[in-house]
């Protein structure tokens, strides 16, 4: 299996050095590298939103929940509903308010909209988290798998190292789109290989398992049903909850963590950098919340019950029939860890050079001078990643535990930079602060920093079973909307409703119907994956309610999750409606003015102690103008901008 395995690989990897020759070769300016011009294309974006979906679920790492908890954990697949959500309503305003005000990144995009640089900032802390923590310990979790599966003949610091530099040529060679390109096809061929494995397993492995027969659990959890709504539950490391840990409290805060990846960086800046089309309601609706969120509740549950030792034992089981059967199990696990490494690092690292080094540091750099300067960003972000993966990966794995969480904490700041211009930018910093402290103390690096200091904290990881990222976005919340009214100034409320009268103008309207829009989705969050899924433990099994137990043969909340998953798939395609999500049409763009930048203006931290080194006088970046040349609040800006076509297509295109 080991030869067969290193051809597989080896051929991957010439597919993605070919493509980003070939996309180099074809980019109109140099820098397209750093953007791919704006326009990638939308069937890229279609295979990859789901993908990034599945991504935050973790494919081995879910795998392996469904086999030790049941279904239970497999309901917290639904979840990927509210990521579908949340790329349709943030992903449609972020792409017109991008072409609106000539944005270039999300943390121009936040940062100027409410006049903070520490927003910005916090964008490049998460950029940095996402690039290496988080993506060091996939890798190292790929590079054990190839460990196993090769025998030892490749130790796992080795396959770091390998996997690296098998990532990092093609991302310096094609740059953003090449990336792009190559990740949309390996997503392709995940989507077929999670169904194709499990079809194949059933066929040739022996034995009777899930649904005929109950999930090999471990000995008090509940691989059929919901251990309740909540638990008096201490946390990892106090307790130990009854009959499982995914309470139904449980599945909707893990559920909305999901969200931390539609607001990740490089997620973010996938949707500004594509050219929009109909692709975007596609990707949505029926790849993200159809097919990805289908693959996950009715295939997954089927292949997990067969790997309770976990993945590489499945493909010893498959080999020992046929060996390429196990080379795709081993390849699945791999590929599913290589491709968001591939992703938020190359996001990560075109970020932060286009954030801090070209913005602060070098902003008179030509086209070509920031290609270069991106193609060693990427060098020198890939090398960090092979160092923490290879020398320090329970470092890796504590500090990617935030990862999510942490980025769900920009939800408020994205809320109202998208829809309610009447939050303010102290409540936002307020928010995220308090929030992110919640967060990392209810996660394994909060506890082991307490440790340190020789405290014992009363509760351990995931408290009373809320997930941290429940925690944090409860607090940062409830800050946001309690203090946005009393902190947001006039001068701010004026600029802000001038933006949103811009974006309003471009993107369809809202329907007339979208209070009941709303309220079915806060019902069908409720019964889906809130406290009244618990209702799905014995709805269908139960006599109180019908006697179709023995007509179905199948578990109740099995049922109740594939249906609620069909329901999800229609209110997203309705939410997606609303807001115009996947419309192509002829439209005028008058750019607007967006926020008081300064004449190329860093920070007080950066200019004092990097103003002597870097001696760019009068110098200015493209995205940040002279202040002689900036007339905000006057009622004739757009009038002296000239009109921009954006794109063309029909005028309303389904999806």
């Amino acid at each position: 299996m080991t030869f067969l395995l290193l051809i597989t690989l080896s051929l991957l990897f010439v597919y993605a050095l070919y493509f980003a020759a070939q996309t180099a070769r074809i980019q109109s300016s140099p820098k397209d590298f750093l953007d791919g011009g704006m326009t990638l294309p939308g069937w890229s974006v279609m295979f990859i939103l789901p993908a990034i979906g599945v991504a935050a679920l973790g494919v081995e790492r879910h795998f392996l929940l469904v086999a030790n908890y049941g279904l239970q954990a497999s309901h917290v697949a639904v979840g990927l509903i509210t990521v579908a959500i949340a790329a349709v309503m943030l992903w449609n305003r972020l792409w017109v308010a991008t072409r609106l005000a000539g944005l270039c990144t999300p943390g121009e995009a936040i940062g100027r909209y409410y006049n903070s640089i520490a927003l910005r900032v916090i964008f490049m802390g998460l950029c940095i988290l996402f690039a290496l923590p988080y993506s060091a310990n996939l890798l190292s979790q790929a590079a054990l798998l190839l460990q196993q599966a090769t025998s030892g003949t490749i130790p796992r610091e080795m396959g770091v190292w390998i996997f690296a530099v098998s990532m990092a040529i093609p991302a310096i060679i094609g740059g953003w789109r090449a990336v792009v390109l190559v990740l949309a096809m390996e997503a392709l061929l995940i989507a077929i290989l999670i169904p194709g494995i499990t079809l194949f397993g059933e066929i040739v492995l022996t034995g009777d398992i899930f649904p005929t027969q109950p999930m090999p659990v471990e000995d008090g959890v509940f691989w059929d049903r919901i251990p309740g709504v909540l638990q008096g539950y201490a946390g990892f490391g106090k307790s130990v909850p009854v009959g499982g840990i995914f309470t139904a409290v449980a599945i909707s805060s893990t559920g909305i963590s999901l969200v931390g990846i539609v607001l990740s960086p490089a997620t973010l800046y996938l949707g500004q950098t594509t050219l929009k089309g109909n692709a975007f309601g596609i990707g949505a609706v029926w790849l993200t919340s159809g097919l990805a969120a289908g693959i996950m509740l009715l295939v997954v549950p089927v292949l997990a019950a067969r790997m309770p030792a976990g993945l590489f034992s499945h493909a010893e089981s498959l080999a020992a029939v046929v060996p390429l059967a196990g080379v795709s199990v081993i390849l699945l696990g791999v590929m599913g860890a290589l491709f968001a490494i591939s992703f938020f690092v190359t996001g990560g690292a075109l970020l932060v050079f286009r954030e801090l080094v070209h913005t602060y540091l070098y902003p008179n750099l030509t086209d070509k001078g920031q290609r270069l300067g991106a193609r060693i960003s990427l060098g020198f972000g890939f090398f960090l990643l092979g160092l923490m993966a290879a020398f320090m990966p329970y470092v890796s794995a504590v500090f990617a535990s935030v990862a999510l969480p942490l980025a769900l904490q920009l939800l408020p700041a994205m809320v109202g930079f998208t829809f309610m211009r009447w939050i303010s930018r102290g409540a936002v910093l307020a928010g995220i602060a308090l929030g992110s402290l919640l967060v990392v103390f209810t996660e394994p690096l909060g506890l082991i920093i307490f440790e340190g200091l020789f405290v014992d904290l009363p509760w351990g990881r995931w408290p009373l079973t809320i997930h941290s990222a429940g925690w944090g976005l409860a607090i940062n919340l409830l800050i946001v909307f309690l203090s946005s009214m009393a902190t947001l100034r006039g001068p701010d409320m004026y600029q802000r409703s001038r933006f949103h009268r811009a974006m309003r103008a471009h993107p369809p309207a809202t329907t007339p119907r979208s209070g009941l829009l709303w309220g079915l989705a806060i019902l069908w969050g409720f019964l889906a994956y809130g406290p009244g899924a618990v209702l799905g433990n014995f709805f269908f099994s139960d006599p109180i309610f019908t006697d179709l137990k023995s007509a179905m043969g199948v578990p109740s909340l099995w049922v109740w999750q594939l249906l609620f998953w069909l329901f999800g798939v229609v209110l997203v395609w309705w939410v997606s409606d609303s807001v115009g999500f996947g419309r192509t049409h002829e439209v005028t763009v008058k750019p607007i003015r967006l926020g008081m930048p300064r004449a190329t203006r860093s920070p007080d931290w950066l200019s004092s102690g990097l103003g002597r080194l870097v001696n760019r006088s009068g110098g200015a970046s493209a995205d940040q103008p002279n202040q002689a040349s900036v007339r905000l609040l006057l009622p004739d800006l757009e009038s002296k901008q000239p009109a921009v076509k954006t794109e063309r297509g029909k005028t309303r295109g389904g999806f």
